[in-house]
């Protein structure tokens, strides 16, 4: 049976590539109608530039859990390939519970900083504040569980299972 921390996981970072992909639709359409409208028409769209801005907060923090869960951040591995295996696993495991401790910094104090701000609302489209902001926690949720995935994967590799993903 699957490993339900990595179905998890996959199923939400699928959810998340496919909601990258709107958003990034969205804000390219957008731009490209705010330059037809400011050089066409001579007309510049006033609410353009705030939605264009929060979209790519959103795509900044959605965007980084996914490069996560498909291991695209960029490293730096020549100390760590110097240790021996076992070195290297603690480290990896050492790695996996820093970063999972962080999304979940990032989880709570996003809900946190989302409830605080709910009341207050953006310039030009008057939305609740709490919607921008809530794409922290939401990063935040989504790389917890992609790190949560890979420490259990990794923890039972080192551990000697066979295959992560047969366990339950």
């Amino acid at each position: 049976m699957k490993n339900i921390t990595k179905t998890v996981s996959d199923a939400l970072n699928r959810g998340a590539e496919y909601l990258l992909i709107a958003l990034i639709a969205c804000i390219s359409i957008l731009i490209f109608v705010q330059v037809v409208f400011r050089y066409g028409f001579n007309h510049s769209l006033y609410w353009s530039e705030e939605i264009g801005r929060y979209t790519l907060v959103w795509i900044t923090f959605i965007g980084a859990s996914v490069g996560f869960k498909r291991k695209a951040h960029v490293g730096v591995d020549f100390l760590f390939k110097a240790f021996n295996r076992n070195v290297q696993n603690s480290f990896t495991l050492i790695s996996d519970i820093s970063i999972f401790i962080l999304s979940l910094i990032l989880l709570v104090y996003g809900v946190k900083l989302s409830l605080f701000v709910r009341f207050q609302t953006s310039a030009a489209l008057l939305i609740p504040m709490s919607v921008p902001y809530s794409a922290v926690w939401v990063g935040g949720f989504l790389t917890a569980v992609h790190s949560l995935q890979f420490l259990v994967s990794d923890f039972l590799k080192f551990t000697g299972k066979k295959d992560p993903d047969e366990v339950m």
